[in-house]
This record gives C-alpha cells, sequence and structure tokens, in this order.
C-alpha cells in the first residue's frame, strides 16, 4: 500500500506544479483532489499486474454434414443444408466467430479423422479451459458409426475428441439418419444393444442426440431438412427463450427442439422421434448457447395469444422458420431482407410483408393477427375444421371407342380437418361432362359422383394433398344411327393428388389429377378401362 501511495504523492506534486494549479487550496479540499487526481492518473495507467480483467471465454465450432452413407443406403437430401443452417445461426445469434469455425461438407471417414486432428492441434495451441466447443454432426449412421461416402466412423470417436478438447464446456450434437422415400428417415440404426453415452462418462461435456437409440430421426421435404436441426435452430434464433430475456440457454433450446420435434413427427410414417440428452456440467449453471438479442436483424411477433407461424424470406421463398409461438411476443433473429409472414386463421393463412432492417428490429402485430392468433387457439386440439367449395374447367379420358377425351365442370366441396391418424382431408366430388364421337356420330353425357379421403401437408401458402377415391359413373349416349339411346351405371376407382394456393384470405385456386380405372360394361361382358382426369378449380373457404 505504501508504494501505491507513495506513487500517487509524486503525481500531485507534479500536478499540482502544472499552470493554473492552486497550490495553496483550502485545506479540506486537499484529501478530495488527492483521491480525485490519484484516480485519474490510475485509470490512465491502467489496472495494476494482477488485476486485469480474465479474457471472456471465446466459442469455437466443428459443422459436419454428409448426404452419402454405404452404397446400400438412399442418398439424403438435407444432411449439408442443415449443417450450413447450424453454422448460420452459431455465427449469427451464437457469437461463434467465423475464425474459429470449420466446416466439412462431404467428407469420408479418413477426411473427418484428418479435420479432428487438425482442429484439434489448433485448440491445443489457442483454446483455454474457460472456452467452449460444439461439435454438431448430420449424416447417415447405424451400428454406433457414422456412414460418410461408403466408409465408416465410430461414434466413440467423437467422444473421445470431445472429452480431450482442452475447453470448459463440449457440446456434440448428432442429427444422424438412414432414408425413407416419402418423408426420409434420419437417426440411428436400431441396435441389439442400444448405443449410451452416460453423463459418468463424460466430464464436463453435453451430448444431445436427434432421436433415442431405437427410434429414427426424419427429414422433411416442406422444412428442406430435418426435424430436429430445423426446430433447433429455430429455437436459438429465439424460440427457445421462454424467459425473454433475449438468451436462450442449453435446457430452454433442448425442452423447445424436444417438444416440437416429438409434435412434428407424432403421426408421421418413420414413427415418433424423441431426442435424447447426457450432459454432466454440475455446479456451473445456465449455459447460454445463443443471444438473439444481439442480432443484426430482429423480428417480433407481437400477439399475445397463442399461434403457428411461418417465416418466409419474400425473394427466395425459402423457409426460414415454422414455429409454435407461445403466449406473448416473440423475437426472432433473422437476417436484414424482406419476409412473408403467415399465420394460420380461420379462412386460411393471414399474410403480412416485412421488411427487417440492417441492424435494426421490426415488430409485427395489430388486431387482425391478434384475432387470428386467437381464432387459431381456440380451434386448437381438432375441434375444428375448415369446407371448401372449388369449381371449375376439367377435361377427362373417354371409356367408349371414338371418344378420347371430354371436357366439363368439376365440382368440389373439400374438408380439411383430422377424420383419424393420416387422414386429414375428405371431400365430395360432382363433374358433368360432354363428348362428341369421331367415328360414329353420337353424342355421350357422363355425370361422376366421387368420395376420397387422405392426408395433406402445408408449406406456406401451398397445400399438397393426396386421396383415394371411390364413386359411381352415369353415362348417357344418345343420338347413335339407327339405335336408341342408352344408359349406364359404372363403379370407378381413382388415385388423385392436388396442389392447393391460397390467394388470399378465402380465396385460393386448386389444381387436381386422377387416374385409375372404370368397369365398363362391353358387348362381351365388364371391363376395367383406364381412366385419367384433370381439374383447374377456384376454391372458396366457407
Amino acid at each position: 500500500m505504501s508504494r501505491v501511495l507513495g506513487l500517487g504523492g509524486q503525481v500531485f506534486a507534479v500536478l499540482g506544479r502544472l499552470p493554473g494549479a492552486d497550490v495553496e487550496a483550502a485545506p479540506r479540499h486537499w484529501a478530495l483532489g488527492m483521491w480525485g487526481r490519484l484516480f485519474a492518473v490510475l485509470m490512465v495507467l491502467g489496472p495494476l499486474p494482477g488485476a486485469a480483467a480474465e479474457e471472456a471465454p471465446r466459442r469455437w465450432a466443428l459443422i459436419v454434414g454428409e448426404n452419402q452413407g454405404l452404397a446400400s443406403e438412399e442418398r439424403l437430401r438435407f444432411a449439408e443444408t442443415d449443417a450450413q443452417r447450424m453454422r448460420e445461426v452459431l455465427q449469427e445469434v451464437g457469437t461463434v466467430s467465423p475464425e474459429r469455425t470449420m466446416t466439412l461438407l462431404g467428407a469420408d471417414a479418413t477426411k473427418l479423422r484428418e479435420a479432428l486432428a487438425r482442429f484439434r492441434a489448433r485448440l491445443a495451441v489457442e483454446a483455454s479451459p474457460r472456452d467452449w466447443l460444439l461439435l454438431y454432426v448430420s449424416s447417415h449412421a447405424g451400428d454406433g458409426s457414422l456412414h460418410l461416402r461408403g466408409t465408416e466412423l465410430p461414434m466413440r470417436e467423437l467422444v473421445d475428441f470431445l472429452k480431450g478438447a482442452p475447453v470448459g464446456v463440449g457440446l456434440l450434437i448428432l442429427d444422424s439418419c438412414r432414408s425413407g422415400v416419402a418423408t426420409r428417415l434420419k437417426g440411428l440404426k436400431p441396435v441389439a444393444t442400444p448405443i449410451t453415452m452416460e453423463a459418468s462418462d463424460l466430464e464436463g461435456r453435453v451430448v444431445i442426440s436427434a432421436s433415442g437409440a431405437d427410434e429414427y430421426a426424419q427429414e422433411s421435404d416442406a422444412l428442406q431438412g430435418s426435424f430436429f436441426t430445423h426446430h433447433l435452430a429455430v429455437g436459438l434464433r429465439g424460440a427457445a427463450d421462454a424467459s425473454r430475456d433475449g438468451r436462450v440457454t442449453l435446457e430452454e433450446a433442448y425442452r423447445y427442439a424436444y417438444a416440437r420435434t416429438l409434435e412434428s413427427t407424432l403421426v408421421s410414417p418413420g414413427g415418433m422421434q424423441r431426442p435424447t440428452f447426457r450432459m454432466d456440467l454440475s455446479g456451473r449453471g445456465e449455459l447460454i448457447l445463443s443471444e438473439p438479442q444481439r442480432a443484426r436483424g430482429r423480428l417480433t411477433l407481437d400477439v399475445k395469444a397463442p399461434g403457428r407461424w411461418l417465416v418466409m424470406a419474400s425473394e427466395s421463398g425459402a423457409l426460414v422458420a415454422e414455429l409454435e409461438k407461445g403466449e406473448g411476443p416473440t423475437t426472432l433473429a433473422v437476417a436484414p431482407g424482406a419476409y412473408r409472414l403467415l399465420l394460420r386463421a380461420e379462412g386460411g393463412y393471414l399474410e403480412r410483408s416485412v421488411k427487417v432492417p440492417l441492424d435494426g428490429a421490426v415488430s409485427v402485430g395489430g388486431e387482425p393477427l391478434e384475432q387470428a392468433a386467437r381464432m387459431r387457439l381456440a380451434r386448437k386440439g381438432g375441434a375444428g375444421s375448415e369446407l371448401l367449395v372449388a369449381v371449375g374447367p376439367s377435361l377427362t379420358s373417354g371409356i367408349v371407342a371414338g371418344l378420347s377425351s371430354l371436357a366439363g365442370l368439376d365440382v368440389r366441396l373439400v374438408r380439411e380437418g383430422r377424420l383419424f391418424t393420416g387422414v386429414d382431408t375428405s371431400g365430395l366430388g360432382l363433374a358433368v361432362r360432354r363428348g362428341t364421337g369421331s367415328r360414329v356420330s353420337f353424342q355421350q353425357t357422363e355425370l361422376e359422383l366421387r368420395l376420397g379421403a387422405g392426408p395433406h401437408w402445408r408449406l406456406g401458402a401451398w397445400t399438397f394433398s393426396g386421396a383415394l377415391e371411390a364413386g359411381a359413373l352415369a353415362v348417357f349416349q344418345s343420338r347413335i344411327p339407327d339405335e336408341d339411346a342408352r344408359f349406364g351405371l359404372e363403379p370407378l376407382g381413382l388415385v388423385t393428388g392436388g396442389v392447393r394456393l391460397d390467394v388470399r384470405s378465402r380465396l385460393s385456386m386448386l389444381l387436381s389429377a386422377s387416374a385409375g380405372g372404370v368397369m365398363a360394361k362391353r358387348d362381351s361382358g365388364t371391363a376395367l378401362v383406364p381412366r385419367a382426369s384433370a381439374s383447374l378449380m377456384v376454391g372458396y373457404a366457407l
């Protein structure tokens, strides 16, 4: 202490002799002046040795994505896209700088081992025990190994890399997969002995996998990525911020991704998917994974009532976020630019266009959005349904010689509401068509009635549907030379696919195509005649 006071006294004496300084000031101001000057000098000189503030922890990330697995496995579509999405999120809101991020897209086991070795060498030189590391992998997997371009890498090597890294906290996220047909399956291949990574085996480390050891993880064409990675990324952008403090903790991110993944796969062909979580972080408190409040662009959904929202980039049409917003406003970190916001309402989607400024924020709300959210909340749980009436021209193939096609009018009544698992669209169709024979002059009028049901999938303003339909076809033939009019009633069966585009709140356009057969009567008996038709209609939601 005497050394510090001595320094202060000398400096004070020098300051006292500066021009304009009053050395003979009143005694009662002497002590205050001395400590004020001493404080100013210490601020200029900086902190004393040993009093320097500790360097803030740095964050490191190794991101791996590979679409191609073993030769017997179907190529994935979105594993590399998921890896790029996670890199963007970590750099935008996870405070991971590009300089401390290594990305590996399209690599076999040898290249991944080389990348791990390079990253390990760099961490040994630059990392500190206060830093933390995130390792994200999206690829095929099975029997405890990653499947990378025809090669295998045991997951244990990733765990060993994480354990040996000279950082305080290590986080491993595995979104590994094998594929299906319509909904591609992503997940750990079921094995006789489940692969487990217990907390006691990972001191100071966290492991999150997209599914359980005996479950599949799944990709979604609608989300253009895996369910788990999509929901985790959206959660890190702010949807998981339950405390509304502008930061997303590890617990908040996992809870959000788990709940949303479970909901998304509840009735999927791949079965229910439950992400798993193992950790040993005792005594460390909350681990902050992202800070959306620090993002360059921020979008606030300022609607109190819960609701399901779609956030789409206006220019590319890409789905940025599909989220289930809870009570109160929710802020998402997004890149500056133009966006379309869609909220499911009574008559379809209620849409708003917004522009997020550079280094700024925008808030979207208002009475129409609030009412739409409350209407959706009142209907949540499947109690409500939507009824759509559509009408438009149609063209169908003929079932008799000399009449290749018939044109007419198609009227549809479509109900969107779950009947049972996997069937959430049903409809009644009535079509009237007429045509004239080319070889023999006659006129044919058809009246077609059919019932159908099947699933549907939504992507923003678009709805894709499929259905199995059955019904009856009434055929009237008249103006036949030297013959009386004829009448026939034949059964028919069809497979139908449709695309619907919501134009306004209640108005939409529908394109429908069907293929199947009609059991038509012939002189020699009954025969199955192929049948195809297409319709372009305008729909109105009742």
